[in-house]
């Protein structure tokens, strides 16, 4: 009798063990990645449970990150360039391309800028070390002028925003959803860029802390939420329209606002493989000439291609880049 208690104590433990699902701590920017998911169906059925923190930018999901707080975080390349520069224990483990064109710079009417060289004594806000920054520094390179040509405000894009409406600075470089956002409700333009290449790649990553990829249950989750995360994405641009909407409910945008962030964005799933690392390298040498990033850093070790497999395979039907590509 004991032998049978024993048996059965075992087989329940054993099918309650299996019945545990792994859980992972994703963190996203404005949610859009998630919305994507779900609202494509590709969170139905999931094998394991997904807790979603959602941010206003790159860098508090790259400090949830560092903290231990997160085990996935979706975020822009820039933010990751500098965690991983610092050693903070992370890798690339998928990636997506916005259009490099929709990371712009924005002005009010009254400003008289309406050329890059107009630039010259201005105010600009820029979020440190990400995408704005680098994008000021690029377009100042552009127009023949110097960092120290232009006063740098260093402004999360919230206060970015709101000190381009208030005049305390006379442009802000963001990235959508803010450029829509700006230009719909309060009335900015577009600097332009002087023709050319856009000045970065648009590329945006899943992250994944080194802990839960040495665990073989997240691991497996991760690579299978790339899948998802990739199919989601081709949805999102096959459906603009419902994806526009679903964005404005869950978020609390005009619609107006959403349907321009996606047209314009044109966020797509690429294929993740070491023309990557070759892109984040540039980006790296770029802020290290302007010694934005205080070290020469190598970022070959930072990505670990073997997760993409199943967002390789959906993103090989994308054949149309989201836009030229960046670097000049």
């Amino acid at each position: 009798m004991r032998l049978v208690v024993a048996i059965l104590l075992s087989v329940m433990a054993g099918a309650a063990t299996a019945a545990e699902k792994v859980t992972l701590r994703l963190g996203d920017v404005k949610g859009d990645r998630f919305i994507s998911l779900r609202e494509s169906g590709e969170l139905n059925n999931l094998p394991y449970e997904l807790k979603l923190t959602s941010f206003d930018s790159g860098a508090p999901v790259q400090e949830a990150l560092n903290a231990g707080a997160l085990d996935v975080g979706f975020t822009g390349d820039l933010p990751f360039l500098f965690v991983y520069a610092a050693g903070a224990p992370v890798k690339a483990v998928g990636a997506w391309q916005n259009n490099p064109d929709s990371i712009a710079l924005l002005t009010r009417p009254d400003s008289g800028i309406h050329k890059l060289s107009d630039l010259k004594g201005k105010q600009i806000a820029v979020n440190r070390g990400g995408w704005g920054h680098y994008l000021v520094l690029g377009l100042l390179e552009r127009a023949g002028l110097k960092p120290a040509d232009v006063k740098l405000r260093f402004l999360g894009p919230v206060d970015g925003r709101a000190a381009l409406a208030s005049h305390a600075v006379d442009a802000w470089a963001t990235w959508e959803p803010y450029v829509s956002s700006a230009i719909v409700v309060d009335n900015a333009v577009l600097v332009p860029q002087g023709g050319g290449k856009g000045i970065l790649s648009g590329y945006s990553y899943a992250l994944a802390r080194e802990e839960a990829l040495k665990d073989p249950a997240k691991r497996q989750a991760i690579a299978d939420l790339q899948g998802r995360l990739a199919k989601a994405q081709i949805w999102a641009i096959q459906h603009p329209a419902a994806f526009a909407d679903a964005l404005s409910k869950s978020l609390g945008m005009p619609p107006a606002i959403t349907q321009r962030w996606i047209a314009n964005a044109q966020i797509r799933p690429v294929n993740f493989t070491p023309t990557l690392a070759d892109s984040l390298q540039h980006s790296a040498d770029f802020f290290l000439r302007y010694r934005v990033l205080p070290k020469a850093v190598n970022v070959r070790q930072a990505f670990d291609y073997q997760l993409a497999g199943q967002a390789n395979q959906a993103a090989a039907g994308l054949t149309q880049p989201a836009g030229e590509n960046s670097h000049e």
